[in-house]
C-alpha cells in the first residue's frame, strides 16, 4: 500500500514543513530588514527632497512619499531599537510594582508578550501599507486616464451599406 520510497517522500515533507515554518517565523525580520533598505534607496535617491520630484503636483508627489512611503518604512524600522527599550523599561517598571498580585512572573510574561508584538509589528506596517498603496490604485488609474488624449472616431456614412 505503501510507495516504495516512503521515506525518502516522508522526510522531503518533513523538511519542507520545517524549511515553510522557519521562513515564515523569520518574515517580521525579512520585513524590517527590507524596509531599511528601502529607507537607505530613498536617502540615497533624495527621495524626500523637494527638488527631485518632476511630476505634475510636486506637492501631492511629496505628501505621497512622506506620508505613505517613508512614514510606513520609518516606523517599521524604530520598532525594533524603540520596542525593546520599551519593552526593558516596561520590565524594570514591572519590578518596582510587584507585590502579592503582580509577581515575577507577571513581569516576565509582560516582557515575553512586548518582544513578541514588536517582533511582529513590521507585518502589520506593510499589510497598513500594502493596503493603502492597493486603495490608491483607482486614483492612479483615473490620473492616467485624464492623461489620455481625446479619442476621436471618423464616421463615414456613405460606404455604409
Amino acid at each position: 500500500m505503501l510507495p516504495e520510497n516512503f521515506v525518502k517522500t516522508l522526510i522531503d515533507a518533513l523538511l519542507h514543513v520545517l524549511y515553510a515554518i522557519v521562513k515564515l517565523l523569520l518574515l517580521p525580520f525579512n520585513l524590517w530588514v527590507k524596509a531599511i533598505t528601502r529607507l537607505a534607496d530613498q536617502k540615497e535617491r533624495g527621495f524626500l527632497n523637494l527638488a527631485n520630484i518632476t511630476s505634475l503636483w510636486p506637492f501631492f508627489s511629496f505628501c505621497k512619499r512622506l506620508l505613505i512611503d517613508f512614514i510606513f518604512d520609518a516606523v517599521s524600522f524604530l520598532a525594533y531599537p524603540l520596542g525593546v527599550l520599551f519593552a526593558f523599561i516596561m520590565m524594570i517598571v514591572g519590578f518596582t510594582e510587584l507585590n502579592e498580585f503582580y509577581t515575577v512572573g507577571d513581569v516576565f510574561t509582560e516582557f515575553v508578550v512586548t518582544l513578541i508584538s514588536v517582533y511582529v509589528y513590521p507585518i502589520f506596517m506593510a499589510l497598513a501599507h500594502d493596503g493603502l498603496e492597493l486603495s490608491l490604485l483607482p486614483i492612479r488609474k483615473l490620473i492616467d486616464w485624464f492623461r489620455k488624449p481625446a479619442q476621436q472616431l471618423d464616421i463615414d456614412l456613405k460606404n455604409r451599406q
